[in-house]
């Protein structure tokens, strides 16, 4: 699916249509740090489709997958479910949770924003009883308080989401109303990977980038990068690895490591941004090595450097 814009006006929307997707499929200008710029449009209210945010209960997983990705444009003010939030951040951002937004309002909200919403959000299914707004009224206040020119990214799991408490007529979807481009987050991550990176991981792996640019930094050292686990050897990889950040976060957060089970408490950190895989791999290799430095920073950033030597 390329990218295609949504005008509340019937103007030549096919045109414009054509013209973004052709943009889409010119190198990215990696000197502009501006999402709009890569995608190709003038539009400052952007629609990224993940199917990954339909999944529920068990198969709800690699919701966030998406943000390395945005952070690269420097995006790192979120709005997403608090539960999506397990205490392991692959990249730092600013979160305004969304029950915060349904509570509380709007008010305290800055902008560019990526707020990852649901359909299932959207049509009240999930929707807190004890809130005061719900989503759609979140979504449709954030769109008025946004500063004209400021990115509004919004996350959500299909091209046309629908609001029907404020849009009436059937079947139809309530970015109509506003001046926007809808695109495919696969595509743009393929598209990034293509100019940015020589990973050895496929999409069908993990379509979250910060694996990939772990398997294109491990691959230009001569290492081998085409599975997830063995990114995550740290008797292997190199100090500058991307890889050893979660440990540290890790370290910072947990200071009193209170859970009996801490490869289960990694699992499920990892949960928010890893596909179904070899999660519990990853997080065997992460507890071998926090538990080889007694979760101590310090004694973590020996291990790492000096290790070097004998790699």
């Amino acid at each position: 699916m390329g990218a295609f814009r949504r005008r509340p006006s019937h103007t030549d929307a096919e045109t414009n249509s054509q013209a973004i997707t052709r943009t889409m499929h010119d190198p990215p200008d990696s000197e502009t740090p501006a999402l709009a710029d890569f995608i190709g449009t003038r539009d400052s209210f952007l629609v990224i489709r993940d199917p990954q945010l339909a999944k529920t209960g068990s198969q709800a997983r690699a919701q966030l997958r998406s943000l390395p990705f945005l952070a690269k444009f420097g995006l790192d003010r979120v709005s997403h479910p608090e539960i999506y939030d397990n205490g392991l951040r692959l990249v730092e951002y600013e979160l305004f949770p969304n029950e915060n937004l349904r509570e509380n309002g709007v008010d305290g909200v800055e902008f560019p924003l990526v707020h990852y919403v649901s359909q299932e959000m959207l049509t009240g299914e999930l929707r807190d009883e004890d809130s005061t707004f719900d989503d759609q009224d979140v979504i449709r206040r954030l769109l008025r308080k946004r500063p004209e020119g400021l990115p509004y990214v919004l996350v959500t799991d299909t091209s046309t989401p629908k609001m029907p408490r404020h849009t009436k007529k059937p079947g139809k979807s309530f970015i109509d109303e506003f001046e926007c481009t809808v695109t495919d987050y696969k595509g743009l991550l393929k598209r990034y990977i293509q100019y940015n990176l020589d990973s050895d991981l496929p999409l069908s792996t993990t379509q979250n980038l910060f694996f990939h640019q772990i398997s294109a930094h491990h691959k230009q050292e001569g290492l081998e990068a085409g599975s997830i686990p063995v990114l995550f050897d740290y008797t292997q990889i190199p100090a500058d690895s991307p890889a050893w950040a979660p440990l540290y976060y890790l370290i910072r957060e947990d200071v009193d490591r209170v859970l009996e089970d801490y490869s289960e408490r990694i699992r499920e950190a990892l949960r928010s941004w890893t596909e179904r895989g070899p999660t519990q791999k990853v997080a065997n290799s992460m507890l071998d090595m926090l538990e080889r430095v007694e979760f101590e920073e310090d004694r973590l950033d020996s291990y790492r450097y000096r290790h070097q030597e004998d790699i």
